[in-house]
């Protein structure tokens, strides 16, 4: 019997997180006593045993149980040899009485396919005799049972490899343990290549089986990544690789790691690795061939072949991966049907498979390659040109496979004019079917093909530009837009400059580099001064959204907006009118003109809606989204939002998605709905996750923060923020304005008064340099008053206040009347502290704020019992219960229990002012007060009119009451019991 040596670690795993994620879920399942099956699946090489190897060391890492084993294509395998391989190890590694009891009375039943038992054993009984069938059975139970009891200590994972190899017996045991052995604490890992179920009857008889079962969870594993890749090689080699190498090695390997390890060692052995400075190059003097290890697989396939049908491959591999059998015997001089037979035959061996009645595939392009390499030079040019003219004179409408062929075809065959011109068509026509990775191919062709003083060079340098920026390849993108730039102003063609300039600032925006998009953007503007273009309206709209999102100059954003809308009108093109007006509204709204700001913005979506111009609206919408909900209207904010994504969905791309789903995962974690909460925080992780947008990612680092916070784990949420305002610091700190009260007020209800401070001082002086009315000057504010009020700060409520009193009605992280009425509430001004948070609750309950709404039945409770009077406590009971019932809602226990405490105080007590917590006295209650507001001792005792040696008393028993060790906890117990 062939029993295979352990297993040797290979290289780190790359790019394999999301399985691995995956089959660790399954394995916690398992561990929970729901015993299960993971397979993996994919091609020769893709990295399934070493997916399963990194699996097997985590598991193994976490205490538990691994057994190995695999099946074999050898002559002369035992049946259920994957586990008996992985039992075996078993039962050489296990205490001879823990065996014992494991095996019980199956002992010999499993006796007769695990001969190792008996020296461990020592003498075991016999069995009887039963028929085949049952013998079969009881053979199976006895396994199952086996693995069961190893399983149940600390669970057990069987890794089964190749299982595409794996005899009938060892896949119907896999499906008995999985019918039988459910309760168990096991995981059963296999792994097979995907494209041979089909050729394997048992095998997939058994996936059927357990899927059928529903105990099956099965992972695809896809060719890496071309960042995957590049890690892979630079693993490796233990340096990376550069750019141009990194993508042949992608291109030639088809991000499948078993390949482009191959390649690797074959440009490691015949030189062509340079290393310059920090990286890895090819070496351009060395053309490198592909590794004997490739070559080698694939011959052994073809030697089994007659030579007539190596000789129909080696055609068929020039015609291209895949291929139709009209073509191939036009090509080969022969009718069609004996060809058809050859290639059934081809598919026999794996080398091709069918993608039609007549259209066939090789089942991976380095089979091909080989076989193209086959051909000799001058024969692969005249067969390139005769496929080409074939194609060529074909009368069908041009699709963009067939351009893509006559490109290829016509570029080797020597004829670059007519490859050039087939490959800039291709580009164009994948362009409009929103393909830009294929264009990107396409025109990255086309320029190869032309040469410099082509006249196109300047457009197709666009069209690379573009093509780049739709597919995410932002520093392509640049490259190319920069390239086309010189080209064209170096010929004197400067409106085709300009708008090269033009898309160079998007690129640059795109990728946050706003000083680098704010240049590019004004040469645009100087090369298109005094042309009224439509360039010109979009450059100026461009810049006036720059300056004033990304740098905060107001006035001269309104400027270019206004000159935009201006130009606009004076054209008469609606799609233009719609962008300026949308410039200039967004603008407005954020210089606190909601109401102008608002109607132009409503007006520019109608104009882009009837323009039919998915892009703008997109753009009107996200917008008009910010706008509603700082105008507290979040059910049209809502809505708003779901216009807004299927407009940008209609636009194939992902950029416009950018910040939405962050957003409403705040919009609706406020509004109480934690469900849908944590559904857009996940669609905007998949969102940005192939997305180059440092600063959308950065807004969605804080985001993470929000459903903790709604929650009360406080904890979280300060680790989540603080990562995401560091992120802000590294893309731009001009946001921190937006975001730094946000982490002031964590801090605050985490008892964190320094640390606090110094968030707020830092915010304050953010928001001291911007205009007074704007709205990064809201949230600024909003924010830090929040904080403020958590930590009784009345020197800072105090200056605030009429600065905040510029956006009563509006919505910048809390309801401004919410905080005004509190501050008010403080200032001992009870009527207008009233009208402001009636006028928050009135909007919170139309609206369903119901976390807001919670906040403001709080403040309203703390109004009641400062204004006293009969009634004044059953009032506030009856807004604390509600606001507690909210709070219970979200989950936000901690709320809960502090609401649950003010209730019995209210209960219990003969006034209208709120008892305090752990039995604390009015003036202990006076003393913690003014410890959270920083107050030292003797402060404390001037101002009670105390000594301090009183003051010191009070400490004493304050700390004893609330369980606090210093100054610090008693301070974050006054801040969380509503004491600060």
């Amino acid at each position: 019997m062939m029993l295979r040596a352990p297993a040797i670690a290979g290289p780190p795993l790359v790019g394999r997180e999301r399985e691995l994620a995956v089959l660790w879920q399954a394995f916690e399942v398992a561990l929970a006593g729901r015993g299960s099956v993971a397979l993996v699946a994919g091609e020769p090489g893709i990295g399934k045993t070493r997916l399963l190897e990194a699996f097997a060391a985590r598991a193994m890492a976490a205490g538990t149980v691994v057994l190995r084993g695999g099946a074999s294509d050898a002559a002369g395998m035992p049946p259920y040899l994957p586990f008996l391989e992985a039992l075996g190890q078993h039962i050489r590694a296990a205490p001879a009485d823990l065996l014992a009891a494991q095996t019980g009375p199956h002992a010999s039943v499993l006796l007769t396919i695990l001969p190792d038992l008996a020296p461990r054993l020592g003498e075991i009984p016999a069995g009887y005799a039963l028929p085949p069938e049952q013998a079969r059975l009881r053979l199976y139970e006895a396994i199952g049972e086996l693995l069961a009891s190893i399983a149940a200590p600390t669970g057990l994972v069987v890794i089964l490899d190749d299982l595409h190899w794996a005899d009938a017996a060892s896949l119907d045991l896999l499906c008995y343990i999985a019918r039988h052995q459910a309760g168990a604490r096991l995981l059963v890992l296999g792994a097979y290549r995907a494209g041979e179920v089909d050729e394997h009857a048992a095998l997939g008889r058994a996936v059927a089986e357990l899927n059928r079962l529903r105990a099956l969870t099965t992972i695809t594993v896809e060719p890496l990544a071309a960042d995957e890749i590049a890690m892979l090689a630079a693993n490796s080699l233990g340096a990376p690789l550069a750019t141009e190498a990194a993508g042949r090695l992608l291109a030639h390997s088809e991000g499948v790691p078993f390949f482009a390890e191959e390649l690797l060692r074959d440009w490691q052995e015949t030189g062509a690795l340079i290393h310059a400075g920090q990286r890895w190059e090819l070496d351009p003097a060395v053309r490198p061939a592909l590794p004997s290890g490739i070559i080698s697989a694939v011959r052994q396939r073809l030697n089994r072949l007659e030579p007539e049908i190596v000789e129909l491959l080696r055609t068929a591999a020039i015609i291209g991966r895949a291929f139709e059998l009209g073509l191939l015997a036009e090509a080969a001089g022969r009718e069609p049907e004996p060809v058809e037979e050859h290639l059934r035959t081809a598919m026999q061996t794996g080398l091709i498979r069918a993608r039609g009645e007549t259209s066939f595939i090789f089942s991976h392009d380095k089979i091909r390659e080989c076989l193209y390499l086959d051909v000799t030079a001058v024969r692969r040019g005249r067969l390139h040109g005769f496929i080409g003219r074939a194609l060529e004179a074909r009368t069908e409408p041009m699709d963009a496979q067939r351009l893509a062929d006559l490109a290829f075809h016509f570029a080797r065959s020597g004829d670059r004019a007519r490859g050039a011109d087939y490959a800039m068509r291709a580009a164009e026509l994948a362009m409009q079917t929103y393909a830009p990775e294929d264009a990107l191919a396409h025109y990255r062709v086309t320029l190869d093909l032309s040469d410099a003083a082509d006249a196109r060079r300047g457009g197709l340098l666009l069209g690379l530009g573009e093509a780049s920026m739709l597919a995410g390849a932002m520093e392509d993108a640049v490259a190319a837009f920069e390239a086309a730039r010189t080209w064209l102003e170096a010929r004197g063609d400067l409106l085709a400059a300009a708008h090269a300039a033009h898309l160079l600032g998007k690129a640059w925006w795109q990728r946050e580099e706003i000083p680098h998009a704010r240049s590019a953007l004004e040469a645009a503007r100087t090369l298109l001064a005094g042309r009224p273009l439509a360039e010109t309206v979009g450059v100026l709209v461009d810049l006036s959204s720059l300056v004033t999102l990304s740098l905060h100059e107001h006035e001269m954003g309104l400027a270019y907006a206004r000159q935009a809308l201006a130009l606009a009108k004076e054209m008469q093109e609606s799609r233009l009118i719609a962008a300026a007006s949308r410039a200039l509204g967004n603008l407005l709204v954020r210089v606190n003109d909601l109401a102008t700001g608002l109607e132009l913005l409503e007006r520019a979506l109608a104009l882009a809606i009837a323009s039919d111009d998915p892009a703008e609206a997109a753009e009107c919408c996200a917008c008009l989204r910010m706008a509603r909900a700082w105008n507290g209207e979040y059910r049209r904010a809502l809505a708003i939002a779901q216009q807004e994504i299927a407009f940008a969905q209609r636009c194939h791309t992902t950029y416009p998605l950018r910040h939405v789903y962050s957003h409403l995962t705040v919009l609706y974690a406020l509004a109480g709905d934690l469900v849908a909460a944590e559904r857009m925080f996940s669609a905007a992780q998949a969102t940005l996750a192939h997305l180059a947008a440092p600063e959308a990612q950065a807004y969605l680092d804080l985001v993470a923060g929000v459903v903790p916070m709604v929650r009360g784990d406080l904890a979280a949420a300060e680790r989540l923020t603080e990562r995401a305002i560091a992120a802000f610091r590294a893309v731009n700190p001009n946001t921190l304005v937006w975001y730094l009260g946000i982490l002031a007020t964590i801090y605050a209800r985490n008892g964190k008064r320094r640390e606090a401070v110094a968030a707020l001082d830092e915010a304050e002086a953010l928001v001291a340099v911007l205009p007074s009315a704007s709205m990064p000057a809201a949230l600024g504010l909003s924010s830090v008053v929040e904080a403020a009020l958590l930590l009784s700060d009345r020197a800072r409520l105090a200056r605030h206040y009429p600065l905040l009193s510029i956006f009563r009605g509006q919505f910048h992280n809390a309801f401004v009347d919410r905080l005004l009425g509190q501050l008010e509430t403080m200032h001992g001004d009870l009527a207008a502290a009233q009208a402001s948070l009636g006028a928050a609750e009135a909007v919170a309950r139309r609206e369903d704020v119901k976390l807001e709404l919670a906040n403001i039945l709080i403040a309203q409770a703390d109004l009641a019992l400062a204004a006293g009077g009969r009634g004044a406590a059953d009032v506030a009971r009856a807004q604390l219960t509600e606001a507690q019932a909210l709070l219970r809602n979200v989950g936000n226990e901690a709320e809960v229990k502090r609401m649950a405490e003010r209730l019995r105080t209210l209960a219990h007590g003969r006034s209208t002012r709120p008892q305090l917590p752990a039995g604390l006295s009015a003036r202990e209650g006076e003393v913690l007060r003014l410890i959270a507001a920083g107050k030292s001792n003797r402060e404390i005792a001037e101002q009670l009119v105390l000594s301090e040696k009183t003051v010191e008393n009070h400490l004493t028993r304050i700390y004893g009451k609330i369980g606090a060790d210093n100054r610090v906890g008693a301070a974050a117990f006054a801040i969380h019991h509503g004491l600060a």
